[in-house]
């Protein structure tokens, strides 16, 4: 019996082998009647009905050892001693020859042990599955920049969240996140908030203090000390723009793909959204204005800000937006068709997704907010006049300037504009290009080490260059990177009327 127990599922090996120790039906039972763990013969219904009656019959009398005789059977009953309160569970011989009561004496005694473990095997599974998704939740409100919320659920749990933070994404093997957490601990001596990612099931977020504890760069020591593992680092970020440093990582990833040293940091570059200024955020809202003043005609339907979040989630994760906002895809697609009714966007296409992330990201800017104040609602602003703007031209060169010093500057160019044009689809842009889909994921694949953007994975820096080629197509004949490829005659979101996909 000692040898059994040593095993993991010594409870279960025990039961079994006091079945055919003593011929009985050997089963572990909780106080109201019902099985636990019971020997593989089947159990007869009247035998658990005289069962269960003997316990009830037991406790009633504030014993701890019972024989019950039915008609057909016979029954010991005996409280496996675990936590001494109703949780107990009850170990019963029924049937067969009488059972010799240091048998099963010895019986309980290790009974209770290995019941104990695992209780306590169990109890530790809740435990870190309620972590995970306490953890989750607060990944959750710091994307939607509710840092407050997110700080009063992240003070139950331990590290205190760090604020300025500086964010990872580490990729690993889909059962090695556990690994990876518990030594990315030990590296940090346990300052730093890690969570599992809900959309990419191979990847871990960590956030660090900026500078961290450790005598070497977070993202160089994990890449030493955990054989596979790539990292991905954001630029230090206030709390609040989580998100941002969360996509400068992803990009950063996609980068430290294709280096033997496994590890890349984001390249930092004027952002749109800041360069577009007051004039983009009027822009913005004169976009979103239908999506942000919804009212659902039932209360049980999705509002305004459910809209807002599914929108902003789908186009960061696709499909797997799913995951990240724990709906059916039935229910995603019912969304999604919803906001295109209100916003008069078809969503299928790339530029008209570009659209819609560029003014999520305009509203999400507090300097951008803050400089614009209460704009007014009788101003019209056109994409493409705020795209001719010189700051917006240069961003556009900068975004770029990587493809034209390339040296295969013209491959390059042809692949990015028919992937672009195509939807981001490979197969149509394979079609297009007259090539293999693997050649031309090979081909974005080099664009993503070229950019250092990631594009084949979400979050995608597609719609930044759909903006960037169209500002570069609306300046100057001398100053264009790509052919001109989109109509001249400029789009005012605020009219242009819905175009099929």
């Amino acid at each position: 019996m000692h040898q059994l127990c040593r095993r993991s599922d010594g409870g279960v090996a025990l039961v079994r082998w006091l079945a055919q120790r003593t011929g009985s039906w050997v089963g572990l039972f909780d106080r109201t009647g019902r099985v636990l763990v019971g020997s593989q013969c089947a159990f007869d219904p009247g035998a658990a009905a005289q069962v269960a009656a003997g316990i009830d019959d037991m406790f009633s009398r504030g014993m701890r050892t019972f024989a019950t005789d039915g008609e057909t059977h016979r029954a010991l009953l005996l409280v496996v001693d675990v936590f001494a309160d109703v949780r107990d569970p009850v170990l019963a011989f029924v049937g067969g020859r009488s059972v010799p009561r240091s048998l099963a004496a010895d019986a309980v005694m290790l009974l209770g042990t290995c019941w104990l473990a695992e209780e306590s095997r169990r109890l530790s599974k809740r435990v870190e599955a309620a972590d995970a998704r306490c953890r989750e939740a607060v990944l959750h409100l710091l994307m939607s920049r509710r840092t407050s919320a997110a700080g009063q659920i992240a003070s139950a749990l331990s590290p205190p969240l760090p604020d300025p933070a500086q964010v990872h994404v580490i990729e690993c093997g889909v059962h090695e996140r556990g690994v990876v957490i518990r030594r990315c601990t030990e590296l940090t001596g346990g300052t730093a908030w890690m969570v599992r990612c809900p959309v990419h099931i191979r990847n871990v977020l960590v956030l660090t203090e900026p500078g961290g504890s450790t005598s070497r760069p977070f993202e160089i020591l994990v890449t030493e000390e955990v054989d596979g593992a790539v990292v991905g680092t954001g630029d230090v970020v206030a709390l609040r723009d989580t998100a941002v440093g969360y996509d400068q990582a992803f990009h950063a990833l996609a980068v430290a793909r294709g280096r033997v040293q496994r590890w890349a940091r984001f390249d930092t570059q004027l952002d749109l959204p800041t360069v577009l200024g007051p004039r983009g955020l009027r822009w913005a809202n004169a976009l979103l204005g239908a999506l942000i003043t919804y009212v659902p005609p039932r209360t049980r339907d999705p509002d305004a800000q459910e809209l807002t979040a599914t929108a902003r989630s789908w186009l960061s994760f696709s499909m797997a937006a799913t995951r990240h906002l724990k709906i059916h895809r039935h229910t995603l697609s019912g969304r999604l068709q919803r906001i295109e009714e209100l916003l008069g966007l078809d969503l299928a296409r790339v530029d008209q997704q570009a659209l819609l992330d560029l003014a999520f990201r305009i509203r999400a800017t507090p300097r951008t907010i803050d400089a614009c104040g209460s704009p007014e609602q009788d101003s019209r602003v056109v994409l493409d006049d705020l795209l001719r703007a010189p700051a917006v031209q240069q961003w556009a060169r900068a975004t770029f300037r990587p493809i034209r010093e390339a040296a295969d500057a013209a491959t390059l160019e042809s692949t990015l504009q028919v992937w672009l044009n195509s939807d981001s689809r490979l197969s149509a842009t394979a079609d297009a290009l007259g090539i293999s889909v693997s050649g031309a994921r090979k081909r974005v694949n080099r664009l993503e080490q070229v950019l250092h953007r990631s594009l084949l994975h979400f979050p995608s820096a597609r719609h930044d260059l759909w903006l960037a080629m169209r500002a570069m197509d609306l300046g100057v004949p001398a100053e264009r990177v790509l052919d001109n490829s989109l109509p001249d005659q400029p789009v005012d979101i605020q009219t242009a009327p819905r175009q099929s996909g």
